[in-house]
């Protein structure tokens, strides 16, 4: 197997973090900031609410009542992050509007370079939560980070990339993945999940991703696995392999969004039990 070396400088300042109050959200906050330790980031901690469609005109003061309720929540929130985590820069915000559509505005408005979710385990829960991150795959430009339930921190040190063999358009937006595994030292495996794959189509696909330039400094590796469901060999591969982190680019391709279509993504994070990565 082939091993490259080399560099690659990311720009990442600006993280939202998005919470409900939920053990779930913080769960995903807490691996984040230990992800980004001791790193020149400003931390945007965001909680959003909204009243039901179909309240009625002489209740609109509750929209007021809920501003409140949010605004201190955030504050111990806040307050409990901070003693833990003395170094990050952390702010908090406060919006009325339901979630995906709160987050998305914040970070346009802030120009974030990574938003964080936490997933639950739930049925009902993992139902609310997947449609927010289904909607933020969609309509968010920035990369996610969807942290699944009850996930404990640990240091990240084999990291997968995805791939279905199409070209990604531009490899600047795996720059995060590349910090992260630079920082801790990780492998990343570059991995296809195929039924068949003629050896001459990997060949091309390595040269598309252009190892010996992008993947200098870093150990990694470029795999191809059959399995005839995607979702299964991915997750099965995974638990296999012990992978700390998962990282998918259903929004880049160019041409045909062939396998890591984001309908398949979504099944992807809510089936996986490690953090997911979305670019």
């Amino acid at each position: 197997m082939q091993i490259f070396r080399c560099q690659i400088k990311c720009k990442l300042r600006k993280i939202l973090l998005s919470t409900d109050f939920s053990v779930n959200a913080d769960h995903a906050i807490e691996y984040a900031l230990n992800l980004f330790d001791n790193e020149p980031v400003d931390y945007y901690l965001l909680h959003s609410y909204s009243l039901m469609h179909n309240i009625q005109e002489t209740l609109i003061s509750l929209e007021d009542v809920l501003h409140e309720q949010s605004q201190k929540r955030l504050k111990s929130t806040l307050n409990r992050l901070k003693k833990a985590h003395k170094q990050a820069e952390l702010k908090s915000m406060s919006i009325y509007g339901e979630a995906p559509v709160a987050i998305r505005k914040i970070a346009q408005d802030q120009q974030v370079d990574l938003v964080v979710l936490g997933c639950s385990g739930d049925a009902i829960d993992k139902a609310i939560s997947g449609n927010t991150t289904s909607k933020l795959i969609r309509g968010v430009n920035q990369p996610l980070l969807i942290v699944p339930c009850g996930f404990s921190w640990k240091i990240p040190k084999k990291i997968v990339l995805a791939t279905d063999l199409v070209q990604i358009e531009d490899l600047a937006i795996l720059d995060t993945m590349f910090a992260i595994a630079r920082k801790y030292a990780a492998e990343i495996t570059v991995l296809n999940i195929t039924s068949k794959v003629p050896p001459s189509q990997v060949q091309q696909a390595m040269r598309r991703l252009d190892f010996n330039n992008h993947f200098k400094g870093i150990e990694s590796r470029f795999e191809v696995t059959e399995n005839n469901d995607v979702v299964a060999g991915l997750n099965d591969y995974v638990k296999k392999n012990q992978i700390d982190l998962l990282v998918l680019c259903p929004k880049h391709y160019t041409g045909l969004k062939r396998i890591f279509h984001k309908s398949v993504t979504r099944n992807i994070i809510d089936q996986t039990d490690i953090p997911v990565m979305v670019v």
